[in-house]
Protein backbone atom coordinates (compact mmCIF):
# COMPACT_ATOMS: atom_id res chain seq x y z
CA UNK A 1 0.00 0.00 0.00
CA UNK A 2 2.83 2.61 0.90
CA UNK A 3 4.21 1.62 -2.24
CA UNK A 4 1.11 2.77 -4.54
CA UNK A 5 1.79 6.53 -4.53
CA UNK A 6 5.22 5.37 -5.93
CA UNK A 7 4.83 3.15 -8.34
CA UNK A 8 2.07 5.25 -9.73
CA UNK A 9 3.64 8.41 -9.83
CA UNK A 10 7.45 7.08 -10.80
CA UNK A 11 7.28 4.04 -12.44
CA UNK A 12 3.70 4.03 -14.52
CA UNK A 13 5.40 5.50 -17.65
CA UNK A 14 8.54 2.88 -17.52
CA UNK A 15 6.32 0.02 -17.42
CA UNK A 16 4.19 1.73 -20.11
CA UNK A 17 6.88 2.39 -22.70
CA UNK A 18 10.09 0.34 -21.46
CA UNK A 19 7.97 -3.00 -20.32
CA UNK A 20 4.57 -2.94 -22.18
CA UNK A 21 6.31 -0.82 -25.16
CA UNK A 22 9.44 -2.98 -25.66
CA UNK A 23 6.76 -5.82 -26.14
CA UNK A 24 4.40 -3.89 -28.69
CA UNK A 25 7.66 -2.90 -30.60
CA UNK A 26 9.08 -6.25 -31.30
CA UNK A 27 5.33 -7.22 -32.40
CA UNK A 28 5.46 -4.50 -35.24
CA UNK A 29 2.99 -1.75 -32.89
CA UNK A 30 4.13 1.49 -32.14
CA UNK A 31 4.01 2.91 -28.09
CA UNK A 32 6.18 5.35 -27.39
CA UNK A 33 3.58 7.79 -26.21
CA UNK A 34 3.62 8.87 -22.58
CA UNK A 35 0.88 7.11 -20.26
CA UNK A 36 0.56 10.02 -18.05
CA UNK A 37 2.33 13.50 -17.93
CA UNK A 38 2.28 14.36 -13.99
CA UNK A 39 5.55 16.01 -12.55
CA UNK A 40 6.86 13.67 -9.77
CA UNK A 41 6.51 14.68 -6.06
CA UNK A 42 9.41 15.94 -4.47
CA UNK A 43 10.72 13.69 -2.02
CA UNK A 44 8.37 11.17 -2.80
CA UNK A 45 10.52 7.85 -2.68
CA UNK A 46 12.64 9.58 0.65
CA UNK A 47 8.92 9.67 2.00
CA UNK A 48 8.22 5.84 1.01
CA UNK A 49 11.09 4.86 2.45
CA UNK A 50 10.43 6.86 5.94
CA UNK A 51 7.70 5.09 6.16
CA UNK A 52 8.63 1.77 5.26
CA UNK A 53 11.35 2.30 7.86
CA UNK A 54 9.43 3.36 10.39
CA UNK A 55 6.34 0.25 9.88
CA UNK A 56 8.58 -2.63 9.61
CA UNK A 57 10.46 -1.07 12.59
CA UNK A 58 7.44 -0.84 14.78
CA UNK A 59 5.99 -4.35 13.86
CA UNK A 60 9.21 -6.14 14.29
CA UNK A 61 9.82 -4.41 17.52
CA UNK A 62 12.96 -2.77 16.72
CA UNK A 63 11.56 0.50 17.33
CA UNK A 64 8.96 -0.89 20.24
CA UNK A 65 7.25 2.41 20.78
CA UNK A 66 4.11 3.42 18.55
CA UNK A 67 4.09 7.51 17.52
CA UNK A 68 1.08 9.58 17.20
CA UNK A 69 0.11 11.13 14.23
CA UNK A 70 1.97 14.21 15.55
CA UNK A 71 5.12 12.99 16.37
CA UNK A 72 4.86 10.86 12.75
CA UNK A 73 4.77 13.38 10.94
CA UNK A 74 7.69 15.12 12.32
CA UNK A 75 9.35 12.22 11.44
CA UNK A 76 8.48 11.71 8.35
CA UNK A 77 8.36 15.44 7.07
CA UNK A 78 11.41 16.49 9.29
CA UNK A 79 12.61 19.80 6.74
CA UNK A 80 16.12 19.64 6.35
CA UNK A 81 15.99 15.95 5.16
CA UNK A 82 12.92 15.56 3.56
CA UNK A 83 13.89 16.01 0.14
CA UNK A 84 16.78 13.76 -0.93
CA UNK A 85 17.69 12.81 2.98
CA UNK A 86 19.37 11.05 4.68
CA UNK A 87 17.11 8.30 4.83
CA UNK A 88 16.35 8.49 8.94
CA UNK A 89 14.97 5.54 10.92
CA UNK A 90 12.39 5.96 13.62
CA UNK A 91 15.05 5.39 16.85
CA UNK A 92 17.32 8.24 14.81
CA UNK A 93 14.71 11.20 14.54
CA UNK A 94 11.58 10.21 17.11
CA UNK A 95 13.51 10.45 20.48
CA UNK A 96 14.87 13.56 19.37
CA UNK A 97 11.97 15.43 18.49
CA UNK A 98 10.16 14.23 21.86
CA UNK A 99 13.57 16.36 23.67
CA UNK A 100 13.08 20.08 23.59
CA UNK A 101 15.58 21.21 21.34
CA UNK A 102 16.66 25.17 22.26
CA UNK A 103 19.62 26.54 20.03
CA UNK A 104 22.67 26.11 21.89
CA UNK A 105 25.79 28.30 21.14
CA UNK A 106 27.73 25.26 20.66
CA UNK A 107 25.83 23.85 18.10
CA UNK A 108 25.49 27.42 15.89
CA UNK A 109 29.24 27.41 14.49
CA UNK A 110 29.07 23.49 13.71
CA UNK A 111 25.97 23.93 12.18
CA UNK A 112 26.83 26.75 10.07
CA UNK A 113 30.16 25.55 8.94
CA UNK A 114 28.78 22.07 7.75
CA UNK A 115 25.72 23.69 5.71
CA UNK A 116 28.97 26.41 4.40
CA UNK A 117 30.66 23.22 3.43
CA UNK A 118 27.38 21.59 1.30
CA UNK A 119 26.80 25.12 -0.30
CA UNK A 120 30.34 25.68 -1.68
CA UNK A 121 30.41 21.92 -2.74
CA UNK A 122 26.68 22.71 -4.46
CA UNK A 123 27.43 26.12 -6.15
CA UNK A 124 31.02 26.18 -6.62
CA UNK A 125 31.66 22.80 -7.49
CA UNK A 126 29.03 20.64 -8.62
CA UNK A 127 26.88 23.70 -10.44
CA UNK A 128 29.55 24.88 -13.10
CA UNK A 129 30.84 21.56 -13.82
CA UNK A 130 27.43 20.22 -14.41
CA UNK A 131 26.85 23.15 -17.26
CA UNK A 132 29.26 21.67 -19.20
CA UNK A 133 28.69 17.84 -18.47
CA UNK A 134 24.95 18.32 -19.47
CA UNK A 135 25.88 19.48 -22.99
CA UNK A 136 28.20 16.78 -23.16
CA UNK A 137 25.68 14.31 -23.09
CA UNK A 138 22.92 16.08 -24.69
CA UNK A 139 24.88 15.33 -28.12
CA UNK A 140 27.53 13.00 -26.91
CA UNK A 141 27.88 11.56 -30.62
CA UNK A 142 30.97 13.11 -32.47
CA UNK A 143 32.84 14.71 -29.60
CA UNK A 144 36.66 14.42 -29.15
CA UNK A 145 38.28 12.37 -26.43
CA UNK A 146 38.57 15.57 -24.06
CA UNK A 147 34.77 16.11 -23.97
CA UNK A 148 34.21 12.42 -23.21
CA UNK A 149 36.77 12.31 -20.35
CA UNK A 150 35.48 15.53 -18.92
CA UNK A 151 31.87 14.23 -19.01
CA UNK A 152 33.51 10.84 -17.15
CA UNK A 153 35.30 12.73 -14.50
CA UNK A 154 33.15 15.86 -14.48
CA UNK A 155 30.13 13.67 -13.56
CA UNK A 156 31.74 11.61 -10.91
CA UNK A 157 32.63 14.88 -9.12
CA UNK A 158 29.22 16.73 -10.00
CA UNK A 159 27.14 14.17 -8.07
CA UNK A 160 29.39 13.45 -5.18
CA UNK A 161 29.51 17.39 -4.82
CA UNK A 162 25.91 17.79 -5.57
CA UNK A 163 24.39 14.94 -3.31
CA UNK A 164 27.11 15.53 -0.42
CA UNK A 165 26.95 19.03 -0.46
CA UNK A 166 22.66 18.64 0.28
CA UNK A 167 23.59 16.25 2.95
CA UNK A 168 26.26 18.20 4.44
CA UNK A 169 23.62 21.46 4.38
CA UNK A 170 20.81 19.02 5.88
CA UNK A 171 22.91 17.61 8.73
CA UNK A 172 23.97 21.52 9.62
CA UNK A 173 20.74 22.76 9.29
CA UNK A 174 19.67 20.10 11.75
CA UNK A 175 22.62 20.72 14.23
CA UNK A 176 21.53 24.24 14.19
CA UNK A 177 18.13 23.15 16.23
CA UNK A 178 19.80 20.39 18.09
CA UNK A 179 18.99 17.46 15.82
CA UNK A 180 21.82 15.08 14.68
CA UNK A 181 21.33 13.15 11.87
CA UNK A 182 23.23 10.34 10.33
CA UNK A 183 26.30 11.20 7.94
CA UNK A 184 25.48 9.98 4.78
CA UNK A 185 29.13 9.70 2.87
CA UNK A 186 33.01 8.80 3.99
CA UNK A 187 34.97 9.93 1.24
CA UNK A 188 33.62 7.43 -0.94
CA UNK A 189 36.20 7.66 -3.62
CA UNK A 190 38.49 6.39 -1.44
CA UNK A 191 37.14 3.12 -1.53
CA UNK A 192 39.18 0.08 -2.39
CA UNK A 193 36.59 -1.88 -3.39
CA UNK A 194 32.82 -1.57 -4.90
CA UNK A 195 31.35 -3.40 -1.88
CA UNK A 196 33.57 -0.71 0.59
CA UNK A 197 32.24 2.25 -2.07
CA UNK A 198 28.55 1.25 -1.13
CA UNK A 199 29.59 1.77 2.54
CA UNK A 200 31.11 4.86 2.08
CA UNK A 201 28.21 6.15 -0.73
CA UNK A 202 25.08 7.42 0.61
CA UNK A 203 25.51 5.05 3.33
CA UNK A 204 22.04 5.44 4.82
CA UNK A 205 20.47 3.98 1.38
CA UNK A 206 22.95 1.16 1.88
CA UNK A 207 21.71 0.36 5.28
CA UNK A 208 18.14 0.90 4.65
CA UNK A 209 18.63 -1.76 1.49
CA UNK A 210 20.50 -3.62 3.42
CA UNK A 211 18.11 -4.30 6.61
CA UNK A 212 14.59 -4.19 4.38
CA UNK A 213 15.27 -5.86 1.26
CA UNK A 214 18.78 -8.32 1.44
CA UNK A 215 18.32 -9.63 4.75
CA UNK A 216 14.51 -10.20 4.16
CA UNK A 217 15.93 -11.63 0.98
CA UNK A 218 17.69 -14.66 3.31
CA UNK A 219 21.31 -12.53 2.97
CA UNK A 220 23.92 -14.63 3.21
CA UNK A 221 22.85 -16.72 5.08
CA UNK A 222 21.90 -19.73 1.98
CA UNK A 223 25.45 -20.83 0.67
CA UNK A 224 27.20 -18.44 -2.27
CA UNK A 225 24.58 -18.53 -5.14
CA UNK A 226 21.68 -17.36 -2.76
CA UNK A 227 24.26 -14.33 -1.32
CA UNK A 228 24.94 -13.33 -4.70
CA UNK A 229 21.15 -13.64 -6.18
CA UNK A 230 20.53 -11.78 -3.23
CA UNK A 231 23.04 -9.36 -3.94
CA UNK A 232 22.14 -8.50 -7.26
CA UNK A 233 18.39 -8.59 -6.96
CA UNK A 234 18.96 -6.01 -3.50
CA UNK A 235 21.35 -3.90 -6.22
CA UNK A 236 18.99 -4.02 -9.56
CA UNK A 237 16.17 -2.66 -6.93
CA UNK A 238 18.43 0.08 -5.52
CA UNK A 239 19.03 1.04 -9.30
CA UNK A 240 15.50 1.06 -10.68
CA UNK A 241 14.74 3.30 -7.22
CA UNK A 242 17.50 5.84 -8.52
CA UNK A 243 15.21 6.03 -11.80
CA UNK A 244 12.77 4.07 -13.95
CA UNK A 245 14.77 3.56 -16.76
CA UNK A 246 16.69 0.37 -18.15
CA UNK A 247 19.87 2.27 -17.67
CA UNK A 248 19.60 2.24 -14.15
CA UNK A 249 18.77 -0.85 -13.52
CA UNK A 250 21.67 -1.97 -15.95
CA UNK A 251 23.89 0.58 -13.39
CA UNK A 252 22.42 -1.62 -10.12
CA UNK A 253 23.22 -4.97 -11.60
CA UNK A 254 26.83 -3.71 -12.63
CA UNK A 255 27.44 -2.49 -8.98
CA UNK A 256 25.59 -5.52 -7.66
CA UNK A 257 28.60 -7.84 -9.34
CA UNK A 258 31.19 -5.67 -7.97
CA UNK A 259 29.51 -5.90 -4.75
CA UNK A 260 29.28 -9.72 -4.94
CA UNK A 261 33.31 -9.30 -6.46
CA UNK A 262 34.20 -7.84 -3.47
CA UNK A 263 32.94 -10.49 -1.25
CA UNK A 264 34.73 -12.97 -3.12
CA UNK A 265 38.15 -11.07 -3.13
CA UNK A 266 37.83 -11.10 0.54
CA UNK A 267 38.30 -14.69 1.00
CA UNK A 268 40.89 -15.48 -1.71
CA UNK A 269 44.34 -15.77 -0.41
CA UNK A 270 46.51 -12.94 -1.56
CA UNK A 271 48.83 -13.69 0.91
CA UNK A 272 52.01 -11.14 -0.25
CA UNK A 273 50.24 -10.51 -3.48
CA UNK A 274 47.97 -7.65 -2.62
CA UNK A 275 47.96 -4.88 -4.48
CA UNK A 276 48.94 -1.50 -2.69
CA UNK A 277 45.99 0.56 -1.69
CA UNK A 278 46.19 3.34 -4.09
CA UNK A 279 46.20 0.88 -6.68
CA UNK A 280 42.74 -0.47 -5.85
CA UNK A 281 41.15 2.97 -5.01
CA UNK A 282 42.63 3.87 -8.53
CA UNK A 283 40.52 1.24 -10.04
CA UNK A 284 37.39 1.50 -7.87
CA UNK A 285 37.11 4.83 -8.48
CA UNK A 286 37.30 3.85 -12.02
CA UNK A 287 34.78 1.48 -12.07
CA UNK A 288 32.89 3.54 -10.35
CA UNK A 289 32.99 6.53 -12.85
CA UNK A 290 32.54 4.55 -16.31
CA UNK A 291 29.34 2.89 -14.37
CA UNK A 292 28.42 6.63 -13.57
CA UNK A 293 27.79 6.73 -17.52
CA UNK A 294 24.92 4.45 -16.71
CA UNK A 295 23.41 6.95 -14.53
CA UNK A 296 23.86 9.57 -16.45
CA UNK A 297 22.94 8.98 -20.09
CA UNK A 298 19.27 9.19 -21.29
CA UNK A 299 19.72 6.31 -23.08
CA UNK A 300 21.62 3.38 -23.64
CA UNK A 301 23.28 4.60 -27.15
CA UNK A 302 24.23 7.39 -25.23
CA UNK A 303 25.42 5.82 -22.70
CA UNK A 304 27.59 3.42 -24.76
CA UNK A 305 28.73 6.81 -27.09
CA UNK A 306 30.34 7.71 -24.13
CA UNK A 307 32.09 4.99 -22.80
CA UNK A 308 33.79 3.84 -26.09
CA UNK A 309 34.66 7.60 -26.21
CA UNK A 310 36.57 7.56 -23.37
CA UNK A 311 37.99 3.69 -23.85
CA UNK A 312 38.99 3.41 -26.92
CA UNK A 313 38.50 6.78 -29.01
CA UNK A 314 41.39 8.64 -29.16
CA UNK A 315 41.02 12.14 -30.62
CA UNK A 316 42.58 15.38 -29.79
CA UNK A 317 42.05 17.24 -32.46
CA UNK A 318 39.90 20.28 -30.79
CA UNK A 319 41.25 19.71 -27.37
CA UNK A 320 43.06 22.26 -26.91
CA UNK A 321 40.03 24.85 -27.64
CA UNK A 322 37.75 22.56 -25.35
CA UNK A 323 40.81 22.92 -22.63
CA UNK A 324 41.12 26.53 -22.55
CA UNK A 325 37.33 27.54 -23.21
CA UNK A 326 36.60 25.25 -20.04
CA UNK A 327 39.88 26.06 -17.36
CA UNK A 328 37.97 26.90 -14.90
CA UNK A 329 35.96 23.68 -14.60
CA UNK A 330 38.86 21.67 -15.16
CA UNK A 331 40.97 23.15 -12.42
CA UNK A 332 37.41 22.86 -10.06
CA UNK A 333 37.80 18.76 -10.88
CA UNK A 334 41.76 18.66 -10.35
CA UNK A 335 41.27 20.93 -7.04
CA UNK A 336 38.21 18.37 -6.05
CA UNK A 337 40.13 14.96 -6.08
CA UNK A 338 43.28 16.98 -4.19
CA UNK A 339 40.70 18.26 -1.49
CA UNK A 340 38.60 14.61 -1.18
CA UNK A 341 41.17 12.79 1.19
CA UNK A 342 40.18 15.47 3.53
CA UNK A 343 36.31 15.74 3.17
CA UNK A 344 35.40 15.17 6.99
CA UNK A 345 32.28 16.29 8.12
CA UNK A 346 33.92 15.77 11.87
CA UNK A 347 37.13 17.64 11.19
CA UNK A 348 34.91 20.44 9.74
CA UNK A 349 33.07 20.35 13.44
CA UNK A 350 35.93 20.32 15.36
CA UNK A 351 37.75 23.38 13.43
CA UNK A 352 34.67 25.22 13.86
CA UNK A 353 34.59 24.64 17.32
CA UNK A 354 38.05 25.44 18.19
CA UNK A 355 39.20 27.96 15.69
CA UNK A 356 38.15 31.34 16.70
CA UNK A 357 34.72 32.51 16.25
CA UNK A 358 35.90 35.86 14.21
CA UNK A 359 38.25 33.86 11.91
CA UNK A 360 35.13 31.15 11.13
CA UNK A 361 32.72 33.82 10.54
CA UNK A 362 35.10 35.47 8.27
CA UNK A 363 35.59 32.51 6.11
CA UNK A 364 31.88 31.50 6.58
CA UNK A 365 31.31 34.68 4.87
CA UNK A 366 33.89 34.69 2.00
CA UNK A 367 32.99 31.34 1.06
CA UNK A 368 29.17 32.46 0.96
CA UNK A 369 30.30 35.19 -1.40
CA UNK A 370 32.44 33.05 -3.64
CA UNK A 371 29.73 30.58 -3.94
CA UNK A 372 27.32 33.23 -5.01
CA UNK A 373 29.53 34.72 -7.32
CA UNK A 374 30.00 31.62 -8.89
CA UNK A 375 26.64 29.33 -8.08
CA UNK A 376 24.51 32.57 -9.46
CA UNK A 377 25.68 31.60 -13.09
CA UNK A 378 24.98 28.08 -13.55
CA UNK A 379 22.63 27.16 -10.44
CA UNK A 380 20.42 23.81 -10.75
CA UNK A 381 18.47 21.73 -8.98
CA UNK A 382 19.79 19.19 -6.92
CA UNK A 383 20.23 15.91 -8.47
CA UNK A 384 18.70 13.63 -5.70
CA UNK A 385 15.77 15.74 -5.84
CA UNK A 386 14.57 13.83 -9.95
CA UNK A 387 14.79 10.81 -7.46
Amino acid sequence: MLLTPLLFFKYTNFIWNGVIGAVSRLAGVANDERLLSLGLPLGISFVTFTLIAYLVDVSTGKYPHRASLRWLLGYVLFFPHLIAGPILRPHELIPQLHRQMPILRRNILPGLALFTVGLIKKLVFADPIGSVVSEIYAQPAGLGTAEYLFALYGYSVQIYCDFSGYTDMAIGLARLIGVRLPGNFRRPYMATSIGDFWRRWHITLSHWLRDYVYIPLGGSRDGDARTLRNILLTMALGGLWHGANWTFLVWGVLHGVGVAASRLQARLPFGGLKPPRWVLVFLTFHVVALLWVFFRAQDFGSALTILSGCLFSWSFANASAFLTAHAFELTLIVGFFLLHPWDDARRVRIAARKAPPLVVYTVMAVACVLAYSIGSQSSNQFIYFEF
